[in-house]
């Protein structure tokens, strides 16, 4: 019989990496990105990144949504799979316990991750679309030419709430890692006769948990090299 919650979770994952992916392509090939303008904070350049992000949106928040739904219904069945492990909770209760932790702070770390996304993604939209940002110091400071201070600020606000996200994304990933080891343990140190889970299964979670530990190095070496390391990321997410 077809477990509903494993095939939603599915499908959501599906969804959600395929746009994710489209999402990187689409920003490893802007002509305009140079990253030495980037650091330098050009005002021109952002402006021109902003937009860039405008057009992205649809497709970067529509992914979130899927991955969120991804997790939830991912959190079902593992919780499910951990008490089966543990036989009602007789056996190995830690472990399983521990299994049913990560599954569900993933799904609660993944559902923060999105709100934080999407409410500072709306109020920064908002700021570069309606806010003043090219005029802020005196006229007799600037002589009536516009100093982009706003520009910059708004970018350097928008950076540091992304690291935010990215190092709550990156804990999913280690939440992951953990749930498919202590599920290999769980069912290698079952009697063969005994068993609720083929070791097949365990084996190729365990496959699994190898690359979401590589998806995890490549989205935090990230911050030192994007264009490096990012197809890196795609790679292991197809």
């Amino acid at each position: 019989m077809v477990d509903y919650s494993c095939l939603l979770a599915a499908i959501c994952f599906i969804i959600s990496n395929s746009l994710g992916i489209a999402v990187v392509l689409l920003d490893i090939n802007r002509d305009h990105f140079d990253f030495e303008e980037w650091k330098a904070l050009d005002p021109q350049f952002l402006m021109q990144e902003w937009e860039h992000r405008r057009n992205i949106a649809p497709l970067y928040q529509t992914a979130n949504i899927f991955n969120a739904l991804a997790w939830f219904f991912f959190s079902v069945p593992i919780v499910q799979l951990a008490w089966a492990l543990s036989r009602g909770g007789k056996r190995k209760i830690g472990v399983h316990a521990a299994i049913g932790a990560f599954a569900m702070a993933g799904c609660f770390s993944e559902l923060i991750s999105r709100l934080l996304v999407f409410g500072s993604w709306t109020s920064a939209n908002w700021i570069a679309k309606s806010f003043n940002l090219n005029y802020w110091l005196p006229d007799g400071i600037t002589q009536g030419s516009a100093d982009m201070i706003g520009w910059r600020a708004l970018e350097v606000t928008f950076i540091i709430t992304e690291g935010l996200v990215l190092w709550i994304d990156a804990f999913e990933w280690i939440a992951l890692f953990c749930i498919l080891i202590l599920i290999y343990f769980s069912v290698g140190t079952q009697l063969k006769e005994n068993r609720t889970l083929s070791m097949w299964w365990a084996r190729l979670g365990l496959l699994i948990a190898f690359l979401t530990f590589i998806d995890f190095s490549a989205d935090v070496l990230r911050l030192e090299e994007w264009q490096g390391f990012a197809p890196i990321a795609i790679i292991v997410a197809v």
